[in-house]
């Protein structure tokens, strides 16, 4: 089984133009990882990365 890739610290601070770009680049192979493994237990890989939006996008909501 493949191992989980690390979760590196940020080079830059929240304001800085390049952080949300840093953030993406340090998630993706997260995600690659999350999906290789929800679809390798049958899940759609589509549907699931629909599911994953989805759980993002609420969260951004106020409580």
């Amino acid at each position: 089984m493949a191992k989980a890739p690390t979760i590196a610290a940020p080079q830059h601070p929240a304001m800085h133009v390049a952080y949300e770009k840093e953030c993406r680049e340090m998630l993706e192979p997260h995600l690659d990882f999350l999906l290789d493994k929800v679809e390798a237990q049958g899940w759609d890989r589509r549907l699931a990365a629909s599911a994953l939006m989805y759980l993002a996008a609420v969260r951004l909501k106020p409580a």
